[in-house]
């Protein structure tokens, strides 16, 4: 079987990579430097592309500071979304499992690392290694892609809000038309729920596909396409 890497590449870029990225070049973009008293005034970003040579130097900057920014942001994603919030929140399990797994989903809360995962089955099963290399699988296909959606959208609120609270700084409705003051935070919504309503989907989907077919607790009884079979005559 392939060697599993313990930090899968797709993850470190879409989760980690991107938004970072994302947050940095934003708040270049958002940053004022007043000059003059304040009688006129220039972003971060403007400095940089007026200065000679200075641009190569803030791109390999930025790709630098992607990583711990795009860090940061995934664990107040996850603190939010998953410790405070509780996401996501799955139907309860069947009757028949052991009351510790039972009550424990009961109060919505799906297991956070896969080493819960594993509590849940009791004696490994002979089959433990064919199950973590699926588990691997659904984390690339399911929880990355999850993962990069609420971390943009969490980078896309923050620019947002600052978005606002500076053009009622500046007074930007005397420079800028009333359709870009409007429409930049309405287009800015709509992308953060669509993330958000990604990132919830994903980790639903994610949570729901190991405890039904990867993981499934002890007592749980194995779906398959033969269990709808009507029982064969005696």
């Amino acid at each position: 079987m392939r060697r599993l890497r313990a930090f899968p590449v797709e993850e470190l870029l879409l989760a980690h990579l991107v938004p970072g990225f994302l947050f940095a070049l934003g708040w270049t973009v958002m940053y004022e430097i007043y000059h003059e008293e304040g009688s006129y005034y220039t972003t971060l970003l403007q400095e940089i592309l007026e200065s000679e040579g200075l641009f190569p130097s803030f791109m390999i900057m930025a790709v630098l500071m992607a990583f711990p920014v795009g860090m940061l942001v995934d664990s107040v994603r996850h603190v939010v979304g998953e410790v405070w919030l509780g996401l996501p929140r799955l139907p309860p399990l069947s009757e028949g499992v052991r009351p510790a797994v039972r009550d424990a989903d009961r109060r919505g809360r799906a297991p956070a690392s896969p080493l819960q995962w594993i509590e849940r089955l009791g004696p490994l099963p002979e089959d433990f290694e064919a199950r973590y290399a699926l588990y691997r699988h659904a984390w690339a296909t399911l929880l990355t892609p999850a993962r990069a959606a609420g971390n943009l959208a969490l980078v896309l609120l923050v620019l947002t809000i600052w978005f606002v609270v500076k053009i009622i700084r500046m007074g930007g409705w005397h420079v800028f038309s009333l359709a870009f003051i409007i429409g930049t935070p309405l287009v800015g919504v709509g992308l953060i729920l669509a993330l958000l309503t990604r990132y919830v989907t994903g980790l639903g989907d994610f949570q729901r596909c190991l405890r039904e077919s990867i993981f499934p607790p002890r007592g749980t009884p194995p779906a398959g396409p033969g269990e709808d079979a009507p029982p064969s005559p005696s």
